[in-house]
């Protein structure tokens, strides 16, 4: 069994937690019968890093406490709203809101697209209406200058028959 797969998880913690109080207890002990600066220190140091460690540990808990006290008000909301809130309300709720969408989606659709072929409308008839006018006034224009040989204002025609006379 290789170190890593022995230093997963928990068991990692638990090995921390103890070589933390063997080194402690050695040198306290060590301190006992003969007092160095050094051992001192060194305890100085592994009571600061014990703390930090426990400092760690209380972080991690608490945002892990907050995740889970959240869960449980969400979930405590959502039962109460549950409650409150009748089945009937709901299976209504469910029923009314799209059929009224759907009225409200088809008067609006109705409405605009009234708008846009009444506008639609309105120019292509405009546009038709101009194209007409225009080839039945040079239609009778032609049929008359045919029929009489002369213009509207009286002049002879000395245009070859078949010719266009707008560009005068």
């Amino acid at each position: 069994m290789s170190w890593r797969s022995r230093l997963q998880g928990r068991q990692t913690q638990f090995y921390i937690e103890f070589l933390y109080g063997f080194l402690f207890i050695a040198g306290f002990a060590l301190l006992m019968f003969q007092f160095d600066p050094r051992v001192a220190a060194f305890e100085g140091g592994l009571v600061i890093g014990y703390i930090l460690r426990v400092w760690e540990k209380m972080s991690i808990y608490e945002r892990i406490i907050e995740e889970r006290v959240s869960e449980a008000a969400e979930s405590q909301v959502e039962a109460e709203l549950d409650e409150q809130v009748p089945e009937e309300v709901q299976t209504e709720v469910q029923e009314q809101v799209p059929a009224e969408v759907e009225t409200e989606f088809d008067d609006q659709v109705e409405a605009e697209v009234t708008d846009r072929v009444e506008e639609q409308v309105v120019d292509e008839v405009e546009a038709e209406l101009e194209a007409q006018v225009a080839d039945e006034v040079e239609a009778e224009l032609d049929e008359r200058l045919d029929d009489d040989g002369t213009t509207a204002d009286g002049e002879a025609d000395t245009a070859a028959p078949g010719t266009d006379r707008q560009s005068e």
